[in-house]
């Protein structure tokens, strides 16, 4: 009986510890979207620079432009077995920043950060 009661109460502190593949990605993804939150106010020059990411496109929208950035592609393969053959796809994260004039020019240091957005695999903007 007393070996039956400190193998359980083993287990549930081995249990205690355990942590999900879910709650890596939401915590990565909390600490990646809090950094994200705080270029808010920055200019685009400063985002550059302290991101080395550089915008691979733009577009306006009423009361600013979007800045879009994208980092390199990623490619995860899953391993072949015995039916299936070996898969290699790429994923890509794109950034969506969106910024608004602050003042004439059309200068990376005249757009102020005002929000973002992102998708795909940006887990390596962990920087």
């Amino acid at each position: 009986m007393r070996y039956a009661t400190t193998a359980a109460v083993l287990s549930l502190l081995v249990l205690a510890g355990c942590q999900t593949s879910e709650d890596d990605q939401a915590h990565a993804n909390a600490v990646l979207d809090a950094k994200l939150n705080g270029y808010s106010g920055s200019t685009i020059a400063e985002f550059t620079a302290q991101t080395g990411m550089l915008p691979a496109d733009a577009y306006p929208v009423s009361g600013g432009r979007v800045f879009v950035f994208r980092t390199a592609p990623v490619y995860m393969t899953l391993p072949a077995t015995q039916v299936t053959p070996a898969i290699t796809r790429p994923a890509q994260c794109q950034l969506l920043v969106q910024a608004q004039p602050t003042g004439a020019g059309g200068t990376a240091d005249s757009w102020r950060i005002v929000g973002t957005q992102r998708s795909g695999a940006c887990n390596n903007l962990q920087n």
